[in-house]
């Protein structure tokens, strides 16, 4: 193993370490914490101001990892005289899904940091079919289904860079 070899093993293991943080907390947070806020609601808030502006920092964190160390890993793929070129489609459907995470992400924490500047305002909720699968389908659960698409999107693509250098 080379020296460059050794830092681009340290740049992958970075990279799905900030995922799986991210889209893994999100995940229990979607499955155990929220759940659990809705069978309870006379307990309070699970979760406090802090702990959110906590996992706010720490996502913050984990998107520029992903920012820095999917960009090299890009170049180190993208030249390669051997990647195909389903590799660079696949790469780009998945920076795309990766952009959308991280633009969520930014509009959620914009929503909060403006609702605590605005007094509370009661909202009545919709029960209507519609709105309730677009709730489903919007903010953290929606982070959590684009996060589970790029983890099997990378290892689509680390299928198909391999199958690239075997020539199967």
């Amino acid at each position: 193993m080379t020296l460059s070899d050794g830092f681009l093993l340290l740049i992958r293991w970075f990279h799905a370490l900030a995922a799986v943080t991210w889209v893994g907390g999100s995940l229990f947070y979607v499955l155990v914490i929220r759940p659990q806020q809705r069978n309870a609601p006379e307990q309070g808030a699970m979760l406090g101001p802090e702990a959110l502006t906590q996992f706010r920092g720490l996502v913050d964190t984990c998107i520029a990892v992903l920012i820095v160390t999917g960009t090299i890993m890009l170049f180190d793929r993208i030249t390669s005289a051997s990647t195909p070129s389903v590799y660079l489609i696949t790469i780009s459907v998945k920076i795309g899904l990766a952009l959308w995470m991280f633009a969520i992400a930014r509009r959620r924490w914009q929503q909060r940091r403006s609702a605590q500047a605005q007094p509370s305002v009661t909202m009545v909720p919709q029960r209507g079919v519609f709105t309730k699968a677009m709730r489903l389908m919007s903010g953290i659960n929606l982070t959590v289904i684009l996060g589970i698409a790029v983890f099997f999107l990378s290892d689509l693509l680390a299928f198909i860079y391999q199958e690239g250098l075997t020539g199967r």
